[in-house]
């Protein structure tokens, strides 16, 4: 997918594809398309800009998903139920079982092609692969509904 990255201030940046315009703020995190306001990862239009200003990308990526935060969340014990050494457990609990839950196959063939993430754009078969006419050569139609005439 080809990408025009223009910029409009120090942190802001116009990203423009073949259909939209995204306006990306580097500096605040935020791009119209909420994709990186929501994830706070940056999307392929924040991507764009950061490459377009030689920056890693990476940068831009919210400390919440560093693995220094998810080593520092994780560093103690966790006991869900409280502190282990006061917990009480009924005396029978090693005749106790719980067997997984019952399931169904599925009817039909298993898929055999893989579901395609929503961030990935212009791959054949994808929902934003542009189509043109082959008629007249312009998008949004195809030769069935084409209105220009024959000739």
């Amino acid at each position: 997918m080809l990408l025009n990255v223009y910029q409009v201030d120090r942190s802001e940046f116009e990203v423009k594809d073949e259909t939209m315009k995204f306006v990306v703020d580097l500096e605040k995190r935020h791009c119209t398309c909420n994709v990186f306001d929501i994830d706070k990862i940056p999307c392929i239009h924040a991507i764009a800009a950061a490459k377009h200003i030689k920056r890693d990308e990476n940068f831009f990526v919210d400390a919440s998903h560093l693995t220094e935060t998810w080593a520092k969340a994780y560093a103690e014990s966790i006991h869900p139920g409280g502190e282990l050494s006061t917990s009480t457990y009924p005396e029978n609990i090693d005749e106790l079982s719980c067997p997984p839950p019952a399931t169904k196959k599925k009817s039909g063939r298993p898929p055999t092609k893989r579901k395609r993430s929503v961030g990935e754009f212009g791959v054949p078969g994808s929902k934003s692969q542009s189509h043109k006419c082959s008629r007249c050569g312009t998008g949004g139609h195809n030769k069935s509904t084409c209105e220009r005439p024959i000739g």
